[in-house]
């Protein structure tokens, strides 16, 4: 197997060309194309074999781009409001090509080799700094996939606290001998309860105490009735997961210092999952929806999000590393154990045996733009989102569901042309069909709704909220015409 300079070459220059023509048009560039002739062309691509000769790099070029990424959603564009998605910073990029370039493994903290761990421990620290939360109020940290990875980390060490704390067992070598640990929490994301199963403790463990739709207050007394029983017995203990940053609607639990107090009271583990509020600590005009988010013993969050660097990356930070070292650092090959060293081996605190150098593209971005430059593009999301609620607010034929608290807008067709069960999807498709828009379906208060979520650095007022609403009047309009 050959692949020559020239043609190397011919080849990054072609990606060069194709990153600058994105990064000057992606404004302009269909957000979406809708293709109606899914089952077939899946079809055809799912029953081409591997070939046995290969074919030069210039031609597989070709067929790539022109069968899966020619009309690939322009996800990471500024009109992009589906799930909660990032776009990539020219600074991320670049990292994120030098990562690939270099292709390290950063599983092991090899100083004297590469200071590629000490990079990471760093650009997590910088974020801590960007959100004003002390470095020291979480000495463990760890970059990982997702914040369902994160999440999933959270659970794991969380039940071996609960379990040495409330029954002197050790459940990362012993299992849970017979306990069982709780999850309580209000109106938690549907990662949370993915990582309740997956860390073994029981979906059906999970107990909501939320009094409201989006989990802003919580039923305390319920909270510490349930908690107070399990301290009277020998069987049970609990883990309390709080969100910061409701996937509907962008609210806040409310209390987290009166939860915290329950926690420590009662020896339950507090996890904060922050996934994209954790940011709201950078403007001074929303920080106060994440008061006290540093009194979690663990907390998750992303970057691929509102930080804005590519997929993947997601941030895991705990008050507790030791006991990472208890969960993940039990086994290990005698060729990977370097000893002790001033960063705790990767490997042994988290997941994943191998991991990708995904701090780079992370690192790049934040010395780039800045504390400053990052909550510019915050709060230019959130003023976004506030007018673009503002204008469905006014609309006789949308309805704004829940007031704007960060940067999700939450609303409804209510014209009678949709008024049917499948209406809001129908609706949602006519956004997409516009070319203009992406958003996506959810359910709230039991019934169909629509949430669009500004994350991107790219969203201009100015540029994109006319567009934004001409894309919503064209999908009004559809069903009649």
């Amino acid at each position: 197997m050959n692949i020559s300079r020239t043609d190397l070459q011919a080849a990054l220059e072609r990606v060069v060309q194709i990153a600058l023509d994105r990064n000057d048009h992606l404004p302009e560039l269909p957000v979406v194309q809708m293709n109606q002739n899914t089952d077939q062309a899946e079809t055809q691509l799912l029953t081409s074999r591997l070939p046995t000769t290969g074919q030069p790099l210039d031609k597989t070029f070709d067929q790539v781009f022109d069968s899966v990424l020619k009309e690939a959603p322009n996800a990471n564009g500024p009109r992009f409001f589906g799930l909660i998605t990032g776009g990539t910073t020219p600074a991320s990029i670049v990292g994120d090509f030098l990562a690939t370039l270099y292709d390290l493994n950063v599983a092991l903290h090899l100083p004297k080799e590469t200071n590629a761990v000490t990079i990471e421990q760093l650009a997590l620290d910088m974020v801590l700094d960007l959100c004003q939360i002390p470095r020291e109020a979480y000495p463990g940290k760890l970059l990982t996939t997702g914040a369902t990875a994160s999440n999933t980390m959270g659970m794991m060490i969380a039940r071996q606290w609960v379990g040495k704390k409330r029954f002197n067992i050790d459940i990362a070598e012993d299992g849970f001998c017979g306990k069982v640990i709780k999850v309580i929490g209000g109106r938690a994301h549907s990662s949370v309860i993915k990582a309740v199963g997956v860390a073994g403790l029981g979906r059906g463990n999970y107990i909501d105490v939320s009094l409201d739709q989006r989990g802003y207050k919580w039923d305390l007394e319920k909270m510490e009735t349930i908690l107070k029983a399990q301290r009277n017995g020998d069987s049970e203990g609990s883990i309390v997961v709080v969100g910061c940053g409701e996937i509907n609607t962008g609210g806040f639990t409310a209390d987290i210092d009166k939860i915290r107090a329950l926690c420590t009271q009662y020896d339950a583990w507090l996890h904060i999952d922050a996934a994209f509020g954790l940011y709201a600590r950078a403007m001074p005009s929303h920080a106060a929806f994440a008061a006290n988010i540093e009194m979690g013993d663990s907390m998750t969050s992303d970057a691929h999000k509102w930080l804005n660097v590519p997929y993947d990356c997601g941030l895991f930070y705990t008050k507790h590393i030791d006991m990472c070292s208890e969960v993940f650092g039990g086994a290990k090959s005698a060729y990977l154990d370097t000893g002790k060293t001033s960063i705790p081996q990767p490997l042994s605190v988290g997941i994943e045996n191998s991991r990708r150098f995904r701090a780079l593209p992370l690192y790049m971005s934040l010395l780039t733009y800045g504390a400053k430059g990052y909550q510019e593009i915050f709060e230019s999301n959130c003023n976004f989102a506030v007018r673009l609620g503002e204008w469905i607010d006014q609309h006789p034929d949308l309805e704004l569901l829940a007031p704007v608290y960060l940067h999700t807008v939450l609303f409804r067709v209510s014209a009678k042309p949709w008024a049917h069960p499948e209406g809001n999807d129908q609706f949602i498709e006519a956004i997409k069909g516009t070319e203009k828009a992406y958003v996506t379906k959810t359910v709230w208060d039991g019934q169909p709704a629509i949430r669009a979520a500004m994350s991107n650095w790219r969203t201009e007022l100015d540029r994109d909220l006319p567009i934004v609403q001409q894309a919503l009047e064209e999908a009004l309009q559809s069903r009649t015409a």
